[in-house]
């Protein structure tokens, strides 16, 4: 499928989601088996924790050459396993994007969800509306944090 996805100007991303695509890790052997430019991945962070029961920060790290866009959404194991939109979860989002942000690349960062652990799904446009705003806005910090760090001359 990758000669097809390059000739179409297309990439065909993969993600976690358990079996053998679990982890970062494993996604990224799956990538580089393939070696093919139009075969890249996706990163979730939350279906790490979720299927693979692992932190992604590591993860990340592995998989970085490979990725090509995110799949947003945060992950809560207390007091019961949820995901969850960012910074409502445990994932230090600054860790999960810093091994990319060097790259140079422009890539998606697509909300998968936004919701909030443990309560009922907002069901009014005002309550999506500050549940979408809560999730750009610290990803935009997150992201901007990053760059300004990133530019910041290194200290000895």
């Amino acid at each position: 499928i990758g000669p097809i996805a390059r000739g179409a100007g297309l990439t065909v991303a993969i993600k976690q989601h358990g079996g053998t695509t679990a982890t970062g890790a494993m996604c990224a052997e799956i990538v580089e088996a393939v070696a093919d430019e139009g075969i890249k991945m996706f990163f979730d962070a939350g279906n790490n924790a979720w299927y693979a029961g692992s932190d992604p920060i590591p993860d990340v790290k592995r998989a970085a050459p490979h990725i090509r866009g995110f799949a947003i959404k945060d992950y809560r194991g207390f007091p019961s396993r949820t995901t969850c939109g960012p910074a409502f979860g445990e994932i230090d989002h600054y860790k999960l994007l810093a091994p990319v942000a060097q790259t140079g690349l422009k890539m998606p960062l697509a909300f998968e969800t936004i919701t909030e652990p443990y309560v009922r799904r907002p069901s009014s446009p005002e309550s999506i509306d500050r549940l979408a705003r809560n999730a750009r806005e610290h990803l935009e910090t997150v992201i901007a944090g990053l760059q300004a760090a990133l530019a910041a001359p290194k200290k000895d």
